[in-house]
């Protein structure tokens, strides 16, 4: 008897809290997405018009005649490196100069090209054979120019335009940083974009330097 009394109270009790879990009005629960909580877009924005125009490599003359341009300057640098570069396969680490720029990236792009086709051996390991530092400044930078004015390649007209002219240096050394050979010469790359890097919508010079508050591309000179 107690224990029919006892079984019916559970069941009776499991009923009542069942009942009180039931809605009682329309339904509010059902998800909405994430507008519910908050109208801000999951997603990034699209990039802006500007950027995307500027992005589209229109004029393949042009880059192809910059690329020539690249190739022969680098060509001339390593060139000048020549009878101090390793015959034993000893490993060269490519290195750029801080800070970095866009004219460096494609500066370590070509001279790796050129080491490969002339069989010579690359590691990214530190600690293990030379190291060959690379450096690209424009000629608008002064230190730059009085460097470029000592290279016999180059010809300095007073008053000339220097934009999209760069002096490119390179630097062997051993793995104790001392110094086997030093090479410059200067390139002239008119089609050359002068930033540092692009983000959507934005643009940061290399004259300005690293900024918190990048320039849009649509509010540039």
């Amino acid at each position: 008897m107690i224990f029919r009394i006892s079984k019916s109270l559970v069941l009776s009790t499991s009923l009542l809290a069942l009942a009180a879990c039931t809605p009682q009005g329309p339904n509010q629960w059902m998800p909405r997405g994430y507008t519910h909580q908050d109208s801000t877009p999951i997603s990034s924005p699209a990039p802006s018009s500007p950027w995307l125009d500027e992005a589209v490599i229109k004029d393949t003359e042009s880059l192809a005649s910059n690329t020539a341009s690249w190739q022969g300057a680098v060509f001339e640098l390593i060139d000048g490196l020549q009878p101090v570069m390793p015959v034993d396969g000893s490993p060269i680490n490519v290195r750029i100069v801080p800070p970095v720029i866009n004219q460096d990236l494609a500066l370590d792009h070509y001279v790796r090209q050129a080491m490969i086709q002339k069989n010579l051996t690359l590691t990214t390991t530190d600690g293990i054979g030379l190291n060959l530092l690379i450096d690209s400044q424009p000629l608008t930078n002064a230190d730059a120019l009085a460097q470029a004015k000592t290279t016999p390649s180059f010809d300095y007209v007073e008053d000339m335009e220097l934009n999209g002219i760069y002096l490119l240096t390179a630097k062997l050394t051993d793995a104790s940083g001392n110094v086997l050979g030093e090479s410059k010469t200067v390139g002239v790359f008119p089609h050359e974009k002068a930033e540092y890097f692009r983000l959507p919508g934005s643009s940061i010079a290399p004259v300005t330097g690293l900024t918190n508050k990048p320039t849009p591309i649509y509010m540039r000179d």
